[in-house]
């Protein structure tokens, strides 16, 4: 049984920079195949890297 993704309330910012996410609320159903397109610096990778909890960020992130 696949279990979804489901974010609440996701701030996170790098420190001294401006906040890539902001009070982000997202679904993602974890049989679905997706990818993430975006220019350079724009959050991809520290979304991963939030997702596979290697950062610290507010708010919640169940998988």
């Amino acid at each position: 049984m696949t279990q979804p993704i489901t974010i609440r309330h996701l701030n996170f910012a790098y420190p001294g920079q401006s906040p890539l996410f902001t009070n982000c609320q997202l679904d993602i159903d974890s049989r679905w195949k997706l990818g993430l397109l975006g220019r350079n610096g724009r959050g991809k990778t520290t979304l991963m890297k939030i997702l596979l909890n290697q950062l610290p960020y507010q708010g919640q992130v169940v998988s």
